[in-house]
């Protein structure tokens, strides 16, 4: 029982002056109700409204184009479309890094293509003959089609770099256009839906 004592006084202290006014408390003077004009409508909150009365996007549709056309998800980014951005970056991403990669592989195959090795030698003295001498794998088929893997990935970067404007000028036009999407569990698989409304 006596343990209980200090615990039951440390209860009591901080329960007490709960509801008691401290001295160092003062009531705040900013009052927190929105003070209007007689006439005067509240300024919105969210994007302003455009003379049709829909919301505008934070970018124009052919600025988010440029943005995302220069550098893959940026105009995603500012379009609020985080998912998607991260998605074209990633693209972004792995594609240069393949392509430094076949450069890489292209130097490699340029730089030995007329390369020989020596796969015999005779021994006579103090001199070591080459009897024999094998061409190596680097052959000019190998460095075309290096050369083509190389185009290739450039070709997945312009076509990020074009995609990923093109979904960002979208997203602009369909800013303010609600769009809910729901899955359901069916016997033959999931289905997605959809429901735009205007």
């Amino acid at each position: 029982m006596l343990r209980l004592i200090p615990r039951m006084l440390l209860v009591v202290a901080l329960v007490a002056p709960a509801g008691v006014p401290l001295a160092a408390q003062q009531r705040d003077s900013v009052s927190t109700k929105p003070v209007t004009q007689t006439g005067a409508k509240p300024t919105p909150i969210l994007a302003p409204l455009t003379q049709r009365g829909r919301f505008t996007p934070p970018l124009t549709p052919k600025r988010a184009f440029l943005y995302s056309a220069l550098l893959p998800g940026f105009g995603q980014s500012r379009l609020d479309r985080g998912t998607s951005g991260a998605l074209f970056a990633s693209i972004e991403l792995a594609a240069g890094v393949m392509m430094r990669r076949s450069q890489m592989d292209l130097r490699e195959a340029r730089r030995y293509q007329i390369d020989t090795l020596p796969n015999q030698y005779s021994v006579a003295g103090d001199s070591v003959i080459k009897n024999g001498v094998f061409t190596n794998r680097y052959t000019r088929d190998l460095v075309r089609t290096r050369r083509l893997h190389v185009e290739d990935w450039l070709a997945v970067v312009a076509f990020n770099h074009l995609f990923a404007g093109a979904d960002a000028f979208v997203s602009a036009q369909l800013w303010d256009v609600p769009v809910e999407l729901s899955a359901y569990p069916r016997p033959s698989g999931a289905v997605f839906a959809a429901t735009v409304r205007f």
